[in-house]
């Protein structure tokens, strides 16, 4: 395994010893060309308005989202309750049935 990444670091090395100057000053104008149009790209992307406006309704919805599942916590907790009131209920009314009179 080692001798396959010198190998390979060695080749790499040679490979790029084997460009020109020129070739090197090619390669990296590319890519700064390539880099700025990407960012040019990436700021029209961001000022276009139905871009703006899709994020917009992402928010709202997300906010929307969040008050319903809120609301729906908020029900589940009061079934809950209203469940155990109705369990503590006949649970003493049990009691009482059967003449138990401890408390629990």
């Amino acid at each position: 395994m080692r001798k396959i990444l010198i190998v390979s670091l060695a080749a790499a090395g040679l490979a790029l010893g084997a460009c020109s100057r020129e070739d090197r000053t090619q390669v990296g104008e590319g890519a700064a060309a390539v880099g700025g149009e990407v960012k040019e790209a990436a700021h029209e992307i961001a000022a276009n308005p139905d871009v703006k406006e899709a994020g917009a309704a992402i928010g709202n919805a997300g906010a929307e989202a969040a008050d319903a599942v809120k609301d729906t916590a908020g029900d589940v907790q009061d079934g809950v309750a209203d469940a155990s009131a109705d369990a503590r209920r006949e649970a003493e009314e049990s009691r009482a049935a059967t003449g138990d009179t401890t408390k629990r």
